[in-house]
């Protein structure tokens, strides 16, 4: 099944409640943006950012490879 969450953020909130519902546990999960949003950001590094800001907000997130 798939939703539409209207925000980046909503997206990534909704995904990381999901898959913390599926995994249980020390679980890895990516969580990547997967579609073009041209009409909500003025460029890629202003999406990546504010992606960034939305998955470090989530509890317990860890990020692997160094801090985002």
């Amino acid at each position: 099944p798939y939703e539409i969450s209207g925000t980046l953020a909503a997206a990534v909130e909704h995904a990381a409640h999901d898959a913390a519902s599926d995994a249980g546990g020390e679980a890895v999960v990516l969580l990547s943006p997967a579609c073009a949003s041209f009409d909500q950001f003025k460029n890629f590094e202003v999406r990546g950012e504010a992606f960034r800001q939305a998955a470090t907000a989530i509890d317990g997130v860890k990020p692997i490879g160094g801090p985002l």
